[in-house]
């Protein structure tokens, strides 16, 4: 776990590096620090009490860095296990950053449940409207299931991100 968790800031590292935000010296130093120092537990934190970056570079950075590891790569965290969202939640826990994360969650979460609710609401409507058969009913029950299973992942992650503890 700890060699995926390094190899990641140094992917971090590198996309800040392409993108031209620090240097390559920079992360070598900031992740010595990371090393040293308990207090500091991830490169994009430590970066940014350097003013090396601003929470918006390293956003885009986070980004750019996910959309590399959708592209075959394996993943730095493997968000659908609940252990990941942990892994990342402790160690943004006490950051500025987690508390705009923080933040940000519970407006996804409104985003998204919400229309789940009229979705699930039409979709009510429709099995009454339908003709009652096995397939029509087998397709409901395929739509419901989804929907609970989306409104469950996002009531997880509003929970998890929440709880700071």
């Amino acid at each position: 776990m700890e060699k995926d968790t390094d190899s990641c800031q140094k992917k971090l590292g590198e996309v800040l590096v392409k993108d031209g935000k620090v240097k390559k010296s920079d992360i070598q130093k900031a992740l010595r620090l990371q090393k040293d120092n308990p207090e500091y537990q991830l490169l994009g934190v430590i970066l940014i009490k350097m003013n090396l970056i601003t929470n918006e570079e390293l956003s885009t950075a986070l980004d750019k860095q996910i959309e590399s590891s959708g592209s075959g790569a394996k993943s730095c965290t493997d968000l659908s296990d609940n252990e990941g969202i942990k892994v990342i939640v402790d160690k943004y826990k006490e950051t500025q950053y987690f508390d705009d994360l923080n933040e940000l969650m519970g407006i996804v979460t409104h985003k998204v449940r919400n229309p789940l609710a009229g979705i699930s609401a039409a979709v009510e409507v429709l099995r009454e409207r339908t003709e009652k058969d096995d397939s029509n009913e087998r397709l409901f029950k395929m739509i419901f299931k989804e929907i609970d299973r989306l409104d469950s992942i996002v009531k997880e992650f509003y929970q998890t991100f929440s709880n700071k503890q």
